[in-house]
């Protein structure tokens, strides 16, 4: 994934959450111990050590308070070095609030299994509720950041704590087995020269065949919607595809109704979809056009073959949001997300009169068919349910339902990479094609027969399985490191928009957006900073 600024402040974010002192243990059965704080990062000396889990997270929270970046990696598990700043990172600039912030994080407890996992179980504001998790790993003896959680209520923290370190624990063996990489690159490169086939033509042959074909796609890649518009332009989409689905939240339905069926175009309703994505708007401007460049088609197409498209995702209604007191009950409310697309989809698909066969544009996350649970998906106090991918195998057929992985680095939902994926062996086998963009079956290929090293964390989940447990094609586009960012989508940030941004980030407690705070935040500071961020090369990796 792209190694940027904004990537490590996700992570940071995250990072700076909990911490212990051996103030009670709480129980201590099949394997847990849990140990309650209610203590206050600053209560706690500065100190530098990975001895405990309580040393590890001091250690974490002054890194993060003091701008250590160069830090990071020594006190982070191996499965996520390559994510984090450089050793030789100069130290970030930390504004005395931000610092202040991290430093009153409320500590509640922690929980330790089989002391080789932990978690801490911190409140982040008195303004919200939301309480962050932060795991850790035991590695050659050294308690080492593993990743982090979150959830509104602090009993489905703990919840969420206690079910995921045995699946944590089970990590560790696995990080020895992805390091085991073929050394026979023939078998890869002869099946490519032999199987492959132009991406386009790929996409369009998968949509005659199947009753869903799942476009995966990482955010924000105008190379991916180049191919998506080359796709709809052919004259053989229109035959096999009716339906095209895509990660909006489905409230939205009838504005993107409206935008499809005007005469004239009306930008500022698709402009509307896209700033109520999230609270900070969905800057993704290759998805803004490729939705504008369906409308343009279905102009010129007949009634009987015109595209209905679908708003298939749950999201917040942020118009809707008024108090504070809303946004609990909506996000209390709310469906997993991948559940939702599920429902949708086959609700659509059960009662349509159209025979002709549906695309799902949506992020890769979503379109796996192993039966790892779905992540960044569930609302507090559910359990995680499947990806779509694997809810819609269910409800209708391997067979129905093709997925196809665009090939990437190895990525967090957060955009953190950790190198190129099967430690670039992938990558490798394509430059000795001549890296020419191509697409194939990955089943009974020498790729889908390789452990699934894709996203982070799920890699490192025993069941995620093989490249073909979880996806039925794969697109290679190009050199990784030749891809260009994406133009940002400037024209949503209007002064109306950033005031209705403001609005609602002040309502949920949020106080700064965009490295700045709430109340300071211009358009003109958003423009400045989109159009810096999108400058260079979309991947970067070490050398």
């Amino acid at each position: 994934m792209k190694r940027t600024k904004k990537s490590f402040k996700i992570l940071f974010c995250c990072l700076l959450l909990c911490f212990t002192t051996l103030k009670g243990i709480a129980q201590n059965t099949s394997g847990f111990k849990t140990v309650t704080i209610d203590k206050r990062v600053k209560d706690f000396p500065e100190k530098y050590s990975k001895a405990t889990p309580i040393d590890a997270f001091i250690s974490m929270s002054n890194i993060l308070a003091n701008g250590k970046m160069g830090m990071m990696r020594a006190y982070n598990t191996s499965r996520s070095q390559k994510s984090l700043p450089k050793e030789d990172t100069p130290d970030r600039e930390v504004t005395e609030e931000s610092k202040n912030q991290i430093l009153n994080w409320q500590i509640k407890e922690y929980i330790i299994y089989k002391d080789s996992t932990a978690a801490v179980i911190s409140k982040i504001s008195d303004a919200n509720s939301v309480h962050l998790i932060l795991y850790f790993s035991k590695e050659n003896g050294e308690w080492l950041c593993a990743g982090e959680d979150q959830d509104m209520e602090f009993v489905n923290a703990q919840r969420k704590a206690a079910n995921h370190l045995p699946t944590l624990a089970a990590y560790i063996p696995m990080t020895e087995l992805l390091k085991q990489i073929p050394k026979d690159t023939a078998n890869f490169i002869n099946y490519i020269k032999v199987h492959s086939k132009e991406p386009k033509n790929y996409v369009l042959e998968k949509l005659a065949k199947h009753k869903l074909v799942i476009y995966g796609e990482v955010h924000r890649r105008p190379v991916s919607w180049n191919l998506l518009r080359q796709v709809i332009a052919d004259p053989r989409f229109v035959e096999t595809t009716g339906t095209v689905f895509m990660e909006f939240g489905s409230y939205n339905q009838e504005e993107l109704d409206r935008f499809y069926e005007q005469e004239e175009l009306d930008k500022s309703l698709l402009l509307n979809i896209f700033g109520r994505q999230q609270l900070g708007g969905w800057t993704d401007k290759g998805q803004f056009d490729f939705m504008i460049s369906l409308r343009e088609l279905n102009k010129k197409l007949p009634d009987d073959k015109k595209i209905k498209v679908i708003c298939a995702d749950e999201q917040m209604a942020w118009p809707s949001v008024k108090t504070a007191e809303d946004f609990q009950s909506q996000l209390k409310n709310m469906k997993d997300r991948n559940t939702q697309m599920a429902d949708i989809i086959e609700q659509t698909i059960q009662s349509s009169a159209d025979s002709r066969n549906s695309l799902f544009i949506v992020g890769y996350g979503h379109g796996y068919k192993s039966h790892v649970p779905g992540t960044f998906s569930t609302p507090p106090g559910q359990t995680p349910a499947l990806s779509a991918g694997a809810q819609l195998v269910q409800r209708f057929s391997d067979h129905d339902i093709f997925s196809i992985f665009p090939h990437s680095p190895s990525m967090s939902n957060t955009r953190g990479s950790e190198g190129k994926l099967r430690n670039g062996l992938f990558d490798y086998v394509f430059e000795m094609n001549g890296n020419t963009p191509l697409a194939f079956d990955l089943k009974n290929s020498r790729f889908g027969k390789e452990p699934f090293d894709a996203m982070i964390p799920m890699k490192f989940n025993p069941k995620a399985g093989s490249y073909s447990d979880n996806f039925d094609g794969y697109i290679f586009f190009g050199k990784l490191e030749d891809e260009e960012k994406g133009a940002p989508l400037i024209e949503l940030f209007t002064d109306d928009f950033v005031n209705e941004l403001k609005r609602a980030a002040t309502i949920i407690g949020t106080r700064t957006m965009y490295d700045m705070p709430i109340n300071n935040l211009t358009k003109e500071h958003i423009i400045t900073t989109l159009e810096k961020q999108a400058n260079g090369k979309l991947w970067r990796f070490d050398e």
